[in-house]
């Protein structure tokens, strides 16, 4: 059985990006799909750390955009860059319209300083739950304006598109009430807001669901991709065990908790004068090298004479499950896959290269983070470019779909035949991914993971839709690590451990770069 519908736009995700994009879209009709109930499984609604914006005296968007640029090690777009610094604090004032309540004392905001932050900028909502509660009011307002409809456990697909032009999107409803039953929405506006792509790596702060499938399915759509190979790994992750890895926030650091090992020395100084608060990338491969060398890494807040608990209502939740008390115990910490900087190519309105083709959110690439993310920029971007995207779709006249061509050519993904093998297959995978092309790699480590992607492809055969996209994800972050000869923000390359100025410029390809690599390298295709 097939269900067809018909929309002028169609939004895929139900994170931040998504349903900001849906709420901006005012009055024209949008359907919103999403992979399981609103919300659920999105990496908008496990963040932390909050937004920043430049709202004190002190402070101001010029000042935002400088740390911005300093922190994405001169990769960034200016453009975009200042788009999202100068359009900060009107978001701030939408949400509170909408009825967020910022955390404030005495009616100014309690703002939190992170690293890479030359000011206390960082807003939030009940401690370490802001994700959480922008998520929830988000998804209260959309439902009260009329104009959204919402359809829920779908999974996409596929991208429709013929002569470089959307047609849609093709998916299946995965209840287990309903057998073999695929939905096809037809739209010439699809915008994919699914999220970014840590669950590739088997250390991670992101939800299972979050593995890059808007990529996988841009790409094969033959969208260009850009700076994939720029992965942010948080430092401190919790590392107890839990996959994925509870995040302890940028603020806890920030609040002047200490990064030690087990003889209580603070041996980030040693890399960097900033110690806990220099940029993360600093931070992560700061952790990464020492743990290398036979030390424990922890997070040692002892010190702290402020109220823990009801300051990281999260972290603390986590740190109990853990049987982990911060004021008399250090935290044990790992860096964790967290944030990507690379993505979908778009333009300055969320424009891809594939006519119709909408992105925003992480699995766009604005180039607004350059080489390495600024923190609590991220929920920032999301806000500020959903607007973007659907004012240009609002300031143009209603499209007329596409003649619809034979959706029989895209049937659905093949069902997982074997959860316990796909399980086995998946976390190789992630390893893979973690010890070949994690906090540092070289073109020994780069070229091994794809010969471990490649014996995963040759025996899971399909198995699994799900690793067959991350699959294909990996391989293409694998590829544009290649490419990038150098060292510059996350991406660490140990046999090219500078800058190199000649490569100051984005990273942009197709599937097909990849391919045609593949073939020469390995005489193998995607």
């Amino acid at each position: 059985m097939e269900s067809i519908y018909k929309s002028d736009v169609v939004i895929v995700g139900s994170g931040i990006s998504g349903l900001m994009t849906a709420i901006s879209l005012y009055p024209r009709k949008v359907t919103l799909v999403t992979k399981r109930k609103l919300g659920e499984m999105s990496s908008s609604a496990w963040a932390q750390g909050g937004i920043a914006a430049a709202v004190t005296k002190e402070d101001s968007p010029k000042k935002h955009f400088e740390d911005t640029l300093k922190a994405s090690s001169g990769l960034s777009n200016e453009q975009a860059v200042k788009v999202i610094t100068d359009d900060a604090l009107d978001i701030v004032k939408f949400l509170e319209k909408i009825g967020v309540r910022f955390d404030k004392d005495n009616d100014e905001f309690t703002l939190s300083k992170e690293a890479a932050h030359s000011y206390r900028r960082v807003l939030k909502i009940n401690g370490d739950q802001s994700g959480k509660y922008l998520v929830s009011h988000l998804i209260d307002y959309a439902k009260q304006q009329g104009h959204i409809t919402f359809v829920e456990d779908v999974s996409v697909d596929h991208i429709i598109q013929k002569d470089n032009k959307c047609h849609g999107i093709m998916g299946h409803i995965h209840k287990n009430e309903v057998a073999d039953n695929f939905v096809f929405f037809q739209s010439p506006n699809i915008i994919l807001a699914t999220g970014g792509l840590g669950s590739i790596y088997a250390h991670t702060t992101n939800p299972r669901d979050v593995y890059g499938e808007a990529i996988a399915m841009a790409a094969q759509a033959g969208a260009k991709l850009v700076d994939l190979e720029f992965v942010q790994f948080h430092p401190t992750a919790l590392d107890v065990g839990i996959d994925p890895a509870p995040l302890l926030t940028e603020a806890i650091r920030g609040e002047d908790a200490f990064i030690v090992d087990e003889n209580n020395h603070r041996f980030v100084f040693d890399d960097n004068d900033l110690g806990e608060l220099a940029p993360r990338d600093i931070v992560s491969r700061s952790i990464h090298n020492h743990k290398l060398k036979g030390h424990s890494t922890f997070l040692d807040c002892r010190h702290f004479k402020i109220d823990f608990k009801s300051m990281f209502p999260t972290a603390s939740y986590y740190l109990k499950q853990a049987s982990i008390d911060p004021t008399k115990d250090l935290i044990p910490i790992i860096p964790a896959a967290h944030y990507h900087m690379g993505g979908i190519k778009v333009d300055i309105d969320g424009k891809t290269s594939v006519e119709g083709l909408w992105a925003c959110g992480e699995c766009s690439s604005t180039g607004a983070h350059g080489a390495n993310r600024l923190a609590s920029n991220s929920l920032l971007e999301a806000f500020v470019f959903s607007r973007r995207i659907a004012n240009k779709i609002n300031s143009e006249p209603p499209k007329q779909s596409y003649k619809l061509i034979n959706i029989e050519n895209y049937i659905p993904k093949e069902k997982t035949i074997s959860k316990i093998r796909a399980k086995k297959y998946i976390w190789q995978l992630r390893s893979a991914m973690n010890k070949f092309v994690g906090v540092e790699r070289n073109e020994s480590t780069l070229n091994q993971a794809f010969v471990e992607f490649l014996r995963i492809e040759r025996e899971a055969d399909k198995l699994s839709a799900k690793l067959k996209d991350m699959l294909l994800v990996s391989k293409l972050i694998t590829y544009a690590a290649l490419k990038r000869k150098e060292s510059r923000g996350t991406h660490f390359r140990t046999d090219y451990p500078s800058q190199n100025s000649q490569l100051l410029k984005r990273n942009i390809f197709e599937q097909n770069d990849l391919v045609d690599y593949l073939d020469k390298k390995f005489k193998k295709a995607v």
